[in-house]
């Protein structure tokens, strides 16, 4: 398999959905964030990703704090609504309600550490502009969780890759792995959907 499209094709794919997962609210239906962020660490790690760990994480830092941004933009716009959005296939009330829950106990470390949890980090940046908390105040809390998730994770996988350089070849079943698990998690949700539009 040719692999040196991943060099900078890969990075711009894996810092795109970083972003679009708080930004866009995608990490409630895409597995995003921990697979993805270990495995460009590993990509890294193994020097398939030509370019240093330090780069890679300064990247994906500010993509995600960027998609958090969004989110919170959007949720200035839109988060109270969402309250009361019934269900759809991006939109889930009792994600939401859980995430809240979560955020009204303990709205600081909801966004500090709330970056290690799939459903709650999609929904903080909504969730904190709806109950009117400053924009500055957001971004550095957000921010501070933002880097310490994708140190920790990315650094993870370049670990393990330095440890394991022979990984490399098996490039193609990490590649193939990490996309069935993407397509999966889609078609098991898109199935889940269309058997409560007929049931």
């Amino acid at each position: 398999m040719n692999t040196a499209w991943l060099e900078w094709g890969g990075t711009t794919l894996i810092v795109v959905m970083v972003f679009v997962e708080t930004g866009f609210l995608l990490g409630l239906i895409i597995p995003g964030g921990e697979t993805l962020l270990f495995t460009a660490g590993l990509l890294c790690g193994i020097n398939t990703l030509r370019l240093p760990v330090g780069l890679l994480i300064g990247l994906l830092i500010m993509a995600a704090v960027a998609g958090d941004m969004t989110g919170f933009w959007i949720g200035r716009k839109i988060g109270d609504r969402l309250r009361h959005q019934p269900d759809t296939f991006l939109f889930k009330r009792r994600y939401w309600e859980q995430s809240e829950d979560f955020y009204r106990k303990h709205p600081r470390w909801a966004l500090l550490a709330g970056r290690f949890l799939p459903i709650i980090r999609t929904f903080n940046p909504l969730l904190a502009a709806s109950s009117g908390m400053p924009w500055p105040r957001f971004l550095s809390l957000t921010a501070t969780g933002c880097v310490a998730y994708i140190i920790v994770l990315v650094m993870a996988g370049y670990w393990l890759g330095q440890l394991f350089p022979g990984l490399g070849q098996y490039i193609e079943y990490i590649f193939i792995g990490v996309v069935s698990l993407v397509i999966g998690t889609l078609a098991v949700k898109a199935w889940q959907e269309s058997r409560k539009a007929t049931g």
